[in-house]
């Protein structure tokens, strides 16, 4: 069930590199990074800014696959947290690229 999960985490980044290769991948210059309402754009940045919270999520990703995997014959419980904590973030991450590629 854990390397479901992990399986399912390593898909949405998959989904999300794709994400980013066809719709950011030929902007040029700047791109609106962080978006109040009302206030509007305060943080702008690059397209690699983007780039960078997926390689975080892949690294997010692999040291929880590692420390799952060390852990897996002491505490099951503790390894299925590690697994369902560590899809959560990358759906996370997912969204947030989702919504900058929206304002953008």
């Amino acid at each position: 069930m854990d390397s479901i999960l992990f399986g399912a985490a390593l898909f949405v980044l998959i989904v999300g590199f794709s994400l980013y290769y066809v719709m950011l991948a030929g902007t040029h210059g700047l791109i609106i990074i962080h978006f109040l309402g009302g206030y509007g754009a305060d943080f702008l940045g690059e397209k690699y800014d983007a780039l960078g919270m997926l390689f975080a999520g892949l690294v997010i990703l692999t040291v929880n696959a590692l420390l799952a995997g060390i852990l897996y014959d002491r505490n099951r419980v503790m390894t299925r947290c590690i697994s369902i904590v560590t899809l959560l973030i990358t759906l996370l991450i997912v969204i947030a690229l989702s919504c900058i590629i929206t304002v953008n």
